[in-house]
């Protein structure tokens, strides 16, 4: 009995430790949504020419700016930043420009606050001009379908494996 019993240790504590581990490397989006995405629009030919591309799906990710709440909704205004394989914007100052998502339900400011990182799949509707400081601003704007908040930042991660790896 006791070496069956060890034997079925044996196989469930390495399934259970692959489990776990691919678990933790699930895309933020399900694969119903994700099939959905036109992933060849790159956020530089949507800001250039918008009205080409309503209706069309697309991932795009950043650092929230602001977001306004109304009546009908909420409006977040992000600084686009590009995507690493699992749709995280990159903690980079490199930035093809600003874009809106709207969303019709209440999203609390509180936590889609300035500085956030979040990635959202929504659907090109039109652009907005609204000003920024002392011009005037041609923001894409997108109606979300699924959005994903990143965790904040806690500072420098390591970890270890094969190699080492510094994140921050």
């Amino acid at each position: 009995m006791v070496i069956r019993s060890r034997r079925s240790l044996a196989i469930i504590v390495p399934c259970l430790f692959v489990f776990f581990i691919t678990a933790g490397c699930a895309p933020p989006f399900p694969k119903e949504t994700m099939d959905k995405v036109n992933r060849n629009v790159s956020f530089q030919e949507l800001k250039k020419d918008t009205e080409n591309f309503k209706g069309t799906w697309v991932m795009l990710g950043g650092m929230i700016v602001g977001s306004r709440n109304a009546k009908d909704g909420t409006l977040i205004e992000i600084l686009q930043k590009p995507l690493d394989s699992d749709g995280r914007p990159l903690q980079t100052d490199s930035t093809e420009g600003r874009f809106l998502v709207q969303s019709d339900t209440f999203l609390d400011p509180v936590v889609y606050h300035e500085g956030r990182l979040v990635t959202v799949v929504a659907e090109v509707i039109g652009r907005k001009e609204l000003p920024l400081d002392d011009i005037i601003y041609a923001y894409p704007l997108l109606s979300v379908k699924d959005m994903h908040l990143w965790e904040p930042s806690q500072g420098p991660h390591f970890f270890f494996g094969v190699g080492v790896e510094h994140r921050l």
